[in-house]
């Protein structure tokens, strides 16, 4: 594996990581350094629409962060494959989500990029997950 390679998948980890660090109610600060913080990033998760900007995908983290509890823990990383073009790397991921938030196995697409230095997310898109939504609707009635 390449040093820029590894450096995506630290960076990918990163993102992941913070995901599970959310769920067991760690919040989202670990989701925010996994960005880079522009007007161009985009996200959209398995329910919800496409948020853009910045500032619009943070108001999604924080959101999901609200939910954090120490026993909704167990989402993981299952697979994924890094594909680097320079200062742009993509990522293909399967993810499964806790059992708490539906533990459905969830396919997403992460594009990464360098700047100053730094890799981080610009792009996530996960797949719909009907598991998930039902879980976020259990969640909202508690």
């Amino acid at each position: 594996m390449e040093q820029a390679e590894r450096e995506v998948e630290a960076a990918l980890r990163r993102f992941y990581d913070a995901i599970e660090t959310m769920v067991v109610g760690g919040g989202p600060a670990a989701m925010a350094a996994a960005w880079h913080h522009t007007d161009r990033v985009t996200s959209r998760h398995p329910i919800d629409e496409w948020s853009v900007g910045w500032d619009a995908i943070w108001a999604t983290w924080q959101f999901t962060a609200s939910f954090g509890r120490a026993e909704r823990g167990g989402s993981k990383l299952l697979s994924h494959k890094i594909y680097v073009y320079g200062d742009v790397a993509y990522a293909t991921v399967a993810f499964q989500a806790s059992p708490a938030w539906g533990g459905e196995k969830i396919v997403c697409t992460n594009v990464l990029a360098k700047l100053e230095g730094a890799w981080k997310i610009v792009h996530h898109h996960a797949d719909p997950s009907p598991a998930m939504a039902a879980a976020m609707e259990r969640m909202l009635a508690e």
